[in-house]
């Protein structure tokens, strides 16, 4: 019998006030576009500070909007990182692009800038740079600089990164624009999947809601073509419920961090760097015996995830336009491991995590 069992996260329960707001959507029978749409809309602009907002149905599609509004295709090249979420470089493909991998830093597991600017040629157009885990890259301002003297888009993929910053700058700032996810488990969480574009482009972002609504700029007047991908309005209210709490949630998170790092210092354990910044969507550690680790604590009662266990640049799917060598992101799918942090995990959950992890190197 276990003694106890830690969920990798901890969904439930939905809040009260959650439940009200989906609740008064239910009631009014208006699904899309309605006044929680709206207020989503405006209050994540002022959140961020950005000019611009399109509501998408998920990140994956926001990504691919992008580059089909900016008409890259095929001929054309997108460097993505080796080590990312697979969408990263489907999106490239599913336009008819060419991903490029360029490998990653082994310290934030980000993509490596000077593995970037080798791998720059005539047919880049867009760099994409996630912010993984829930820490902005710490480079970001000089892959914007790059971008702007190559004349390349800089998409920053903001899935992990809700509140997440950079010398007080919020992630989704620094690039010419940037995808939002809201899926269920993300910092800032909806009941199903979201997502969105956030731009300071107002040229762009005409285009981009052109292709996200099947190319209306009204009801029947299609201008273009185009896809279906809105936002539904429960899910609009539900963020509008939880977007007071992103900073609360986020420095729950950034405690049960710190216990992680005080209390696993001592282990031969390559452990996250530790910044103000930084919100943990993941709390990712890196170790040569990770898939022992994982098993133990699976026999302890303790769900763990690998995020994520192929490198991209490994993967037959993809049509690569030059030999993917990427050995920094083959050693992080082979050892990294994400341990449970969640806002509802109790302090409790994380202590246990940690003295199972020592019990583990003890023996």
């Amino acid at each position: 019998m276990l003694d106890r069992t830690i969920p990798f996260v901890r969904l439930s329960p939905v809040p009260e006030d959650v439940q009200k707001a989906v609740q008064e959507v239910m009631d009014s029978g208006v699904f899309f576009n309605g006044k929680y749409s709206t207020l989503f809309e405006s209050s994540f602009k002022k959140y961020l500070s950005i000019d611009h907002f399109i509501p998408t149905a998920n990140c994956t599609d926001a990504l691919e909007i992008i580059l089909r509004a900016h008409e890259i295709g095929a001929g054309d090249e997108v460097i993505v990182p080796a080590f990312t979420w697979f969408s990263d470089a489907s999106v490239v493909q599913l336009v008819g692009a060419k991903p490029v991998f360029g490998d990653v830093d082994l310290t934030h597991y980000g993509l490596d800038i000077s593995s970037t600017e080798a791998l720059l040629g005539g047919k880049t157009k867009a760099i994409i740079v996630p912010h993984l885990f829930g820490s902005t890259h710490p480079e970001i301002k000089q892959f914007r600089q790059m971008c702007d003297e190559h004349q390349l888009l800089l998409i920053e993929d903001c899935a992990q990164a809700h509140g997440s910053t950079l010398n007080n700058c919020l992630a989704g700032t620094f690039g010419h624009m940037a995808a939002f996810s809201f899926y269920p488990t993300k910092n800032l969480g909806a009941l199903g999947d979201a997502g969105c574009i956030v731009t300071n482009d107002a040229h762009f972002s005409h285009q981009y809601k052109l292709w996200s609504n099947h190319g209306q700029q009204e009801r029947n007047n299609h201008l273009q073509l185009g896809r279906n991908s809105r936002m539904d309005e429960i899910q609009a209210a539900v963020l509008m419920a939880r977007l007071p709490y992103l900073k609360q949630n986020n420095d729950r998170r950034r405690e049960l961090a710190k216990m992680y790092l005080r209390e696993l210092a001592h282990l031969p354990i390559a452990l996250p760097e530790e910044n103000n910044g930084h919100v943990y969507h993941q709390f990712v550690i890196r170790l040569e015996k990770r898939d022992a680790l994982k098993d133990f604590l699976l026999s302890k009662g303790i769900q763990t995830d690998i995020h994520y266990p192929t490198a991209l640049s490994d993967m037959d799917c993809f049509q690569k336009s030059v030999p993917a060598d990427c050995p920094n992101a083959r050693l992080v799918a082979a050892t990294i491991l994400s341990l449970p942090i969640h806002p509802n995990h109790e302090v409790a959950d994380v202590n246990y995590v940690c003295q199972q992890i020592k019990v583990f190197f003890k023996g």
